[in-house]
Formats: structure tokens, sequence, C-alpha cells
């Protein structure tokens, strides 16, 4: 199976190298990786140009982009520069690192189950927590009652007691997509990642996507990758926060139809986080307004357009993977962010990518 790798850069120097060394270190023979830089103003275009130098497995093919497309945007002009015979699609982050055997042990999966449109890898944390024990990141996402999402494990000490198996959805971090997916679930304007939510929940709304059109998703263990999250440490700004507040209401809008019994949870919880970033984030209240007003109307266009073509209803994904919404955690943690101010945001600037 023919496997291309994209890599969306911005100002992403720092990262780069470690994760493309990491990508020309795969067993798998097959794979050629793309990074599609998004008009960084830092060394990333000459890290990407070392990287291609020295590549000894599988070639590093640059593309540039004249401007920011953001992540989502940036995803989609890749996928236009792969050949035709590329089968799948590995996304992964710059601040990723890669084990050897990843792309090998999750094309495995993909050929073993013709159903399966993506894979996520078990995914750790660079650093372990004070006795020494690796952390997890993501096993892959998790989609609760009040239809607030999370990724498995995040947080947790690896003991390799999350069994492989099939999963909502896949971090975008690092996930291997079948091609043949990407192209099913492909809006009729021709995105693969919608790029009006310019990045953040993108990947859970695929997720959605691909479950109502009936794909499955699989958790591999065996696949390991590390993942930084946000570079050398958190990178929150206004617009983070804004996107991350509009976007899981507009995937909502677009995918979601969550039976009555939830209502009550679902504005309960979306109250909560509201007021939680006015409190916190104030700035990033009318950016967030902006964006669900600026995108609604799209969201409902692409809302019916997926009704129409939806093989899965979305009260059989919701019986087959939403899991009870735990208050007493939530509300601990919402009150944590609450007395904290929302340390290390800082302002706006330029999309994120």
């Amino acid at each position: 199976m023919r496997v291309a790798a994209i890599v969306i850069a911005w100002n992403s120097a720092d990262h780069l190298g470690p994760l493309l060394d990491s990508l020309d270190a795969q067993d798998h023979d097959d794979l050629e990786v793309v990074v599609l830089d998004n008009a960084s103003t830092d060394a990333s275009v000459e890290v990407v140009r070392a990287a291609a130098a020295r590549a000894r497995a599988h070639p590093v093919r640059l593309v540039r982009s004249g401007h920011n497309r953001g992540f989502c945007g940036g995803v989609n002009a890749a996928l236009r520069f792969l050949d035709e015979d590329v089968e799948a699609v590995l996304l992964v982050n710059p601040d990723v690192v890669a084990d050897p055997a990843l792309v090998g042990t999750c094309v495995s999966r993909l050929v073993a189950d013709p159903r399966c449109g993506s894979v996520q890898p078990r995914v750790r944390r660079p650093v372990p927590d004070g006795r020494g024990r690796p952390l997890l990141d993501s096993t892959g996402h998790e989609l609760t009652t009040a239809r607030l999402y999370r990724n498995r494990g995040e947080g947790t000490v690896d003991r390799d007691a999350i069994a492989p198996g099939e999963v909502f959805g896949a971090s975008g971090a690092c996930v291997l997509h079948r091609r043949a997916m990407l192209e099913d679930v492909r809006w009729s304007d021709g995105q693969v990642l919608t790029e009006a939510l310019i990045a953040y929940f993108d990947d859970v709304e695929l997720d959605w996507r691909a479950r109502r059109r009936g794909w499955r998703a699989w958790y591999e263990p065996a696949a390991l990758a590390t993942h930084v999250r946000g570079g050398a440490g958190p990178r929150r700004t206004v617009l983070v926060e804004a996107l991350n507040h509009a976007n899981r209401v507009l995937i909502s809008v677009t995918c979601d139809r969550p039976s009555l019994r939830w209502w009550p949870l679902i504005v309960v919880t979306t109250t909560l986080k509201s007021l939680e970033l006015l409190l916190t984030v104030p700035s990033a209240v009318p950016r967030s307004l902006w964006q669900l007003c600026r995108v609604l109307p799209g969201a409902l266009s692409r809302r019916r357009e997926l009704a129409a073509r939806a093989s899965v209803a979305v009260v059989e994904v919701e019986d087959r993977f939403a899991v009870p919404f735990r208050w007493r955690p939530w509300v601990a943690n919402w009150w944590r962010r609450i007395r904290g101010r929302a340390p290390g945001v800082v302002g706006g600037g330029r999309a994120p990518q």
C-alpha cells in the first residue's frame, strides 16, 4: 500500500527535524513525505530542504503556500499534490516523532479491514510523570453524551491497559487515513477538511462524517508516536480559544442531531464553557461569535448535504460510541480553569496552522 505523509508546517522549525528524521526511518517501503509550508517566517523551509537532501529511504517534497491557509486549507492543498496511486494518507503534526514501525503497523490494519477508514496510533507525551512512567496523549477520540469530546487516556499513565479496538474517531495529530475514505466524505465543493473551521475540531468533524458514511476507526496500540502538543509549551491564543469554542458548536450543527434526553447536558455544559470563556479570555468572545455567524450558513448547507448522503443515522453512532458524561471531574477542571484565568493565553495574530 502506497502511503503519503502530509505535514502542515507553520513556523515549525524547532520540531520539523526530528519528525522528518522519524519518517525517513519508517520501515514501510512505499512512503513519501509531503510538507506544505503555510508561509512560515522562521527557518521551516530550510529545515525541510535539509531533510530532503539527507533523506535516504523516503523522499521529501516541499510545497510552499503563498499565504497561511490554516491547517484545514493546508491539508486540502497538499492532498491535491498526491499521485493517484497513493492509497493511504498519514496526517502528522510537526511536533510528533513516530516510531519506525508506525506506518507499517497502521497499514496492516487497513489491509485487514476494507471498511477501516482511519487508524489511530498510541500517542504518548514526551515527558513522563514524576515516577518516570510514560503518559498518554491520545488513544483516539471519545464522544460523550454531553457532546464534549476528549482524547481517550489523555494525561494518564500508559499501562498497556487500553486494548486495540474500534473507536469513535482519531486525533488529527497523528493518524493514518484510507484515501478512499477521504474521497468518500469529501464535500461537494471539493474540501476534505472543512476550511471554514480553519483548525481545531476539524478532526472531530471528520470523525462524524466518516462514521455516518459507515467507515470504521481503529485504535492500534502497537503503532507508537510521541506528541509534544503545541510545541515546547501551550500555544493558547485568543484566536485558538475562540475557534475551540465556536467550532464545537459548528460541528454539532453540521453532523449531529443528539437525542432529546441529552439536550439538558449539552445546554448546561455549553453555557458553562461560554461563561468560562467570558471570564478567562473575554476578548475571545466576540471572535467566537463572529466565527459562528460567519460560518453558520455554510454549516447548515453542509448539514443538508451530509443528511442526503449519510448511510448511518446519528442515533446509531450515538448508541455505538457515546459514553456517559462524568460531571464531577469535568466541573472540577472547569473550576480550576476559572480560577486560573486561562494562564498562557496571549494576544491574537495569524491564524493557527
